[in-house]
């Protein structure tokens, strides 16, 4: 029996995002940008939550993740003078796609950017948020770098307020959220609630 994919609310999915990520281990920092890079795939019609369970699990076996590696490059390169360099990024590097709200931060400041493999771009980011995907854009990397980008392609940076997520994807996600709460216990019930009378 099919489930029909679940129409969130784009807060909604950063929120859930942002709990995963925490969850699964990044620190408050990094799991907001997760949350947010969530968000930013979302709004263009991207598959953020599916991508989202594939590089998650990946970081909790010890894996790195796009989001802490996007995060360390925009630092590096956003606002930093003179042509951008190329960057080689580490391979198999699960869903990709996460890096392109990073990327996009760097084209604000230095002009478009692409994901290429062998000099080919695999995917490109403009200033605006418009993405495009080339032939041998993956589900992991292999070989990328990241480069100033040398053809534009046309994109369009559409804009959904609504993401379809599938519940199976939820399920996962939630079940990393609920890493980070507390185990019901004689203890956690005692130390529930504030610690004096609040009336007001």
């Amino acid at each position: 029996m099919t489930t029909a994919p679940i129409d969130m609310a784009m807060s909604e999915l950063r929120a859930l995002v942002t709990k995963a990520a925490r969850g699964a281990g990044l620190g408050w920092g990094h799991a907001e940008e997760a949350g947010w890079a969530a968000e930013w795939l979302a709004r263009r019609g991207l598959p953020a939550a599916d991508w989202a369970t594939l590089w998650l699990a990946h970081f909790v076996a010890g894996g790195q993740g796009p989001v802490t590696i996007g995060a360390a490059l925009a630092d590096r390169f956003a606002s930093a003078d003179g042509p951008l360099p190329r960057e080689l990024l580490p391979d198999d590097l699960p869903a990709p796609g996460y890096l392109l709200p990073f990327l996009n931060l760097i084209a604000r400041e230095r002009g478009p950017v692409a994901l290429c493999a062998d000099g080919i771009a695999v995917a490109t980011v403009d200033p605006d948020g418009g993405v495009a995907f080339g032939p041998g854009w993956a589900q992991a990397s292999a070989g990328w770098s990241i480069a100033p980008a040398t053809e534009i392609p046309t994109t369009v940076a559409t804009t959904t307020s609504r993401a379809l997520v599938s519940a199976s994807v939820i399920d996962c996600l939630d079940g990393l959220a609920l890493r980070t709460t507390v185990p019901p216990s004689d203890a956690s019930r005692r130390n529930a609630g504030a610690a004096s009378s609040d009336n007001d």
